[in-house]
């Protein structure tokens, strides 16, 4: 059954994120930019470089939580924290390039209110030990 609780968990996330773009779409006219399911939709060359290497970085980080959690009884909750803050600052980096490199530059409004978000609702599991609720 908790299984079920953390399916739930990542849908409402996930809408949650969701709606607040779309409302954010809404108040500051943002259009709406058509992106391929799984692409990278890098802005320029900078851009597919710095990501490449976030993403490098971050797959060593996971690797090293990953052991940490297994082998040295890492929080879960800390590893759920810097696994955020991971996927964060790949938002943040893809944010910079659209506001200073991109013909739209209102869409890296989208970028950061995804990432200030995802973090808002982590903080959130984490502060009201989400987790171990959904276990019992």
């Amino acid at each position: 059954m908790s299984g079920f609780k953390f399916i739930m968990l990542f849908i409402v996330i996930i809408l949650i994120i969701a709606a607040s773009k779309f409302i954010l779409r809404k108040v500051f006219n943002i259009n709406k930019v058509k992106k391929k399911a799984f692409s990278y939709h890098h802005i320029n060359s900078t851009h597919r470089k710095v990501d490449w290497a976030v993403r490098l970085t971050a797959l060593a980080v996971y690797l090293i939580l990953m052991y940490q959690l297994f082998y040295h009884d890492l929080s879960i909750n800390l590893f759920l924290f810097f696994m955020t803050l991971i996927f964060t600052s790949e938002n943040f980096v893809r944010a910079y390039f659209e506001w200073k490199f991109s013909a739209d530059p209102k869409q890296s409004i989208l970028s950061i209110a995804e990432g200030v978000i995802l973090i808002t609702i982590v903080l959130g599991i984490i502060q009201f030990d989400v987790l171990n609720l959904l276990v019992q």
